[in-house]
């Protein structure tokens, strides 16, 4: 698929989907192939988050705080747009499909 957006954008887009897909991999392998009594009177899940944080801090525990900051902004912008762009396809989608209207369009 051919992406109409510029190419830092792309590339922005493409690491963010294929390392959030690779992490929650990760962890989720990583709680289901813990022993039950791994971590007795802890959460797994936090314990396995725990050990992804700490090997992530290793990676950037030189980097400048502000490049930290800008990324997780940037990373939590594009969350939140994708989130409102699906209510509001789920709204028009809504509107297109009302079976409480006569015929003619309920959009627009």
């Amino acid at each position: 698929m051919e992406c109409p957006c510029n190419g830092h954008i792309e590339r922005f887009v493409s690491e963010l989907l294929s390392t959030g897909s690779m992490l929650s991999g990760v962890v989720g392998d990583l709680i289901d192939a813990l022993p039950a009594d791994a971590y007795p009177g802890e959460d797994p899940r936090a314990v396995v988050v725990e050990m992804v944080y700490g090997t992530i801090a290793t990676a950037l525990g030189a980097v400048d705080p502000q490049d930290v900051r800008t990324a997780t902004r940037l990373i939590d912008l594009a969350g939140t747009q994708v989130l409102e762009h699906l209510r509001l396809a789920s709204e028009l989608s809504r509107r297109m499909h009302r079976s409480d209207v006569g015929p003619g369009r309920t959009y627009g």
